[in-house]
């Protein structure tokens, strides 16, 4: 795996957890906030988790993650891309759709995927009283 690959991987799957000092992504967090800019980030690494479990549905595909529901999704996605140009390393954003970039092959896709599968972490949120 490409070193800048590797770097960027370790902030998405790190992004919104504290302390970490981020240099890729810090001027998408400044422009975006860590709020918007960690929900973002998520939304990306949520994607390959769900391929790599093998129950991509809905907004996940295989071969995209779909936006078109979520217009103001894609106007940050926007954001996000502009002020962190390394994530075109990983990303191509095609109107509504984000997809892996072409230049990626299978074999350096799947390592992606193992990468994210083993480092991230989904939180679960629960709300309301505890028993």
């Amino acid at each position: 795996m490409k070193t800048i690959i590797k770097t960027l991987l370790i902030e998405l799957t790190l992004n919104g957890k504290k302390p970490f000092k981020y240099e890729i992504l810090a001027k998408a967090d400044e422009k975006l906030g860590i709020n918007d800019s960690a929900a973002l980030t998520n939304l990306l690494m949520q994607w390959h988790k769900k391929i790599k479990r093998g129950f991509p549905f809905g907004k996940y595909q295989n071969d995209y993650l779909d936006l078109s529901e979520f217009e103001v999704l894609i106007t940050k996605y926007e954001i996000l891309f502009e002020n962190c140009p390394h994530l075109s390393e990983l990303y191509e954003l095609k109107e509504d759709r984000i997809y892996f970039n072409d230049t990626l092959t299978p074999d350096e896709k799947q390592e992606i995927l193992d990468y994210v599968d083993e480092n991230y972490k989904i939180l679960r949120h629960s709300y309301g009283r505890k028993p």
